[in-house]
């Protein structure tokens, strides 16, 4: 792991990251190291964080990135790219960098864009074979959630291999956990089921293996159908798994949205999104389930 101590004139001789058009970090300015910046000779991004003034987040996010790279399970995970340096001005923590993937696309944006359902569902299926590295990894003390699992976090490089971002936000269960607000905070239900999506004493939601999955599963909704269900009322939600039974749809993948608001775990459907084809999946937008009700 490295350690850089910068300048504030080093940074303003940094160029922004080419980010695709639509695509900001409303918490970083993203920007890149010079050539040669660092001894093994990998481009790097820096993500200078605003957030200077909430030393209690910026410390957490040095714990979780000084941690990661302490963790030969999570490190093996290729498909993570993970912070390795921390970055300094005056003494004080200002953010991170990693590796940079060079001519990358943000997920997010392709899955909720008009290309073809079965690159949509190969992204998908990526993004839970991720997932499921992830929860596979059995350190006995620390047990890696994403926490504010969203598509946007999630890039793409030149190959077409999906990798996760963002990965200082992440959770390894120490200390109070942020506000995830993407597809958790607005959800009105969840917090009925405490015992499966608990809370601290601040309301703040704990990340575990069910609420990663809840957000899995609410992505894969969202891109399919063309809605987001996580604010939605659970009788639109039980209308809508109701229209998916009629249809010719794995009953895998409907038994993942069942589950999500019971005392059971959640599951991962990337295999049963295998089963979607792309005819069902016209069927499967939310503006054809309108009409049908």
């Amino acid at each position: 792991m490295y350690i850089k101590n910068l300048k504030m004139r080093d940074i303003k001789n940094m160029k922004d990251l080419a980010l695709d058009y639509g695509i900001f970090n409303t918490e970083a300015l993203m920007l890149v190291f010079p050539k040669k910046s660092f001894p093994d000779g990998v481009t790097r991004v820096f993500k200078y964080i605003n957030i200077q003034e909430f030393p209690d987040l910026m410390d957490r996010k040095k714990f979780t990135v000084v941690t990661l790279n302490q963790l030969e399970e999570y490190l093996a995970i290729r498909s993570l790219v993970i912070p390795d340096t921390l970055v300094y001005i005056n003494g004080s923590l200002v953010g991170f960098s990693l590796p940079l993937i060079p001519e990358h696309k943000n997920v997010g944006k392709m899955l909720n864009s008009n290309i073809p359902f079965e690159e949509k569902r190969d992204y998908l299926k990526q993004i839970g074979d991720i997932i499921e590295k992830v929860q596979s990894v059995k350190d006995e003390k620390y047990r890696l959630q994403f926490g504010d699992l969203n598509e946007y976090n999630f890039i793409m490089n030149r190959k077409g291999t999906i990798k996760a971002v963002d990965l200082d936000s992440s959770y390894l269960g120490v200390g109070e956990p942020s506000d995830m607000v993407y597809y958790l905070l607005r959800n009105p239900y969840i917090r009925h089921i405490p015992d499966k999506y608990p809370t601290t004493i601040r309301l703040n939601i704990i990340p575990n293996d069910d609420t990663d999955l809840f957000c899995y599963n609410m992505m894969i909704l969202k891109a399919l159908s063309g809605e987001d269900f996580s604010p939605k009322s659970r009788e639109v939600f039980d209308a809508y798994i109701d229209y998916l039974r009629t249809l010719d749809i794995p009953s895998e993948y409907i038994e993942s949205l069942e589950v999500l608001y019971s005392n059971k775990p959640n599951l991962n459907p990337r295999e049963s999104l295998m089963g979607i084809s792309s005819s069902t999946a016209q069927k499967m937008d939310y503006s054809v389930f309108q009409k049908k009700k």
